[in-house]
């Protein structure tokens, strides 16, 4: 027991000096890098809403699990079909432009959610926010790939994560609360106050293009990308794409679910969800901003691999723990930690691993993989559910595919080192 208390405070350094890093990093940043995080901020707002709130949203007004089952996999449809072009179009066309386009994308969907309760116009609102997601990620991932260097990349994405996500957790507990609030103390109808919050959302929507109209991209010489997709690129895009299908199978069966099963499960009011998406939406905050120098100590395919095995345990304790709305909270809180923290760490060494000209469209198809996975398990999850969220099921369903895919993740790219982890021999 003499050196737990030692081990403890080794974390707790490499924790410090992630932060002092990652803080460092973003006071010699230039212009260009601090307006691509700052439009984040504005994307983590909306991309809460659009998470959190939206199911809340659905609930309230009506819709049964087996419509929000439609409209999910339909909006997710709609964004693979975005991701198997957009990432190809962002690299012959440009980043830039192709973000833009995506920003739009989304703020038209938002304004869409605004019209009376109606399936079809829900669908609609829902497949272009997803078409806009689907398009926008994966440029901001390789523009921001394009102002950094290898060994910069991690503590880039790291604070620009910390920023994305301090605006998710303003934006989810905001969005689920202060309905509740009003109907509860003011006699405002929720379904009203929803509405209210995707008009501010809607609203949001177009700072980001604010800040990325500021940003520059240097014209690349058109060339055919099939070229620099060789052997070892196929590769490891069949085996990205693998894990991320699997991964996505096993998310639609829980997490976008559950605000309703803490609701309609577990018996939580609405206030109550919201300060449980907060505080895992506020530790995450934190772990992305001091992530990257993990990475740097064990090698970043090592840190995913180990972090989302352990996510598995809170994951599955969660339905057992509904006797303490406290406990559950702090399992999903873990659960969100443990599995969503190497983010900022993944992205970077995805984009060091790839080649420059195709780094968006790299990311978009391993995305879509994820996309269709998610799409088609989405209307099953919504058939299981079946209007009853105190089911287990799902959640044995979820974690069996997480181990799965985890293990094929580490199998393949343990022996593909990120150029830019300074101990990459750990990494192997």
């Amino acid at each position: 027991m003499e050196g737990f208390p030692g081990r403890i405070a080794g974390l707790a350094r490499t924790g410090r000096d992630g932060a002092k890093a990652s803080f460092g990093y973003f006071s010699r940043s230039g212009r260009e890098e601090r307006s691509l995080v700052k439009a984040s901020f504005y994307t983590g707002v909306t991309g809460a809403v659009l998470w959190y709130v939206l199911f809340l949203y659905w609930g309230s007004a009506g819709f049964s699990s087996q419509d929000i089952g439609f409209m999910e996999a339909a909006g997710t449809v709609a964004g693979t079909v975005a991701y198997l072009v957009g990432g190809y179009l962002a690299d012959k066309m440009g980043r830039r432009l192709l973000f833009l386009v995506g920003l739009l994308c989304t703020a038209i969907g938002l304004m869409i959610f605004l019209g009376e309760r109606n399936l079809l116009l829900y669908t609609t609102a829902y497949s272009l926010t997803n078409i806009g997601g689907s398009i926008t990620w994966p440029c901001l991932t390789a523009l921001m790939a394009d102002k950094s260097s290898p060994a910069d990349m991690k503590f880039f994405f790291a604070v620009q994560g910390f920023v994305n996500q301090v605006g998710s957790t303003f934006a989810g507990f905001l969005g689920i609360f202060v309905p509740a609030f009003l109907a509860d103390h003011y006699g405002l109808d929720i379904l009203s106050g929803y509405r209210d919050v995707f008009l501010v959302a809607a609203v949001v929507s177009f700072y980001p293009i604010v800040y990325v109209l500021r940003v520059t991209e240097v014209a690349r010489k058109p060339e055919p990308l099939i070229v620099h997709y060789d052997s070892r690129m196929r590769k490891a895009l069949v085996m990205y794409s693998l894990q991320n299908a699997i991964i996505g199978v096993g998310a639609a069966f829980v997490i976008p679910w559950f605000p309703l099963i803490f609701q309609h499960g577990m018996g939580a009011t609405v206030t109550q969800v919201s300060l449980m998406v907060t505080l895992s939406s506020a530790v995450l905050a934190f772990g992305w901003f001091i992530v990257p120098k993990f990475a740097e100590a064990r090698g970043s395919v090592a840190l995913i691999s180990i972090s989302q095995l352990a996510s598995v345990v809170p994951l599955m304790l969660i339905p057992y723990s509904s006797f303490s709305l406290l406990l559950v909270a702090v399992l999903y809180t873990a659960r969100n930690f443990l599995m969503l923290v190497p983010t900022p760490v993944l992205n970077a060494y995805l984009v060091n691993i790839v080649s420059t000209p195709i780094r968006a469209s790299f990311l978009s198809l391993g995305q879509v993989a994820w996309q269709i996975g998610f799409a088609a398990a989405s209307v099953l999850a919504g058939v299981l559910w079946n209007n009853d969220y105190s089911k287990t099921e799902p959640f044995y369903i979820a974690c069996t595919l997480y181990v799965v895919a985890t293990v094929i993740f580490w199998w393949y790219f343990k022996g593909i080192t990120d150029p830019g982890d300074s101990a990459s021999g750990n990494a192997k």
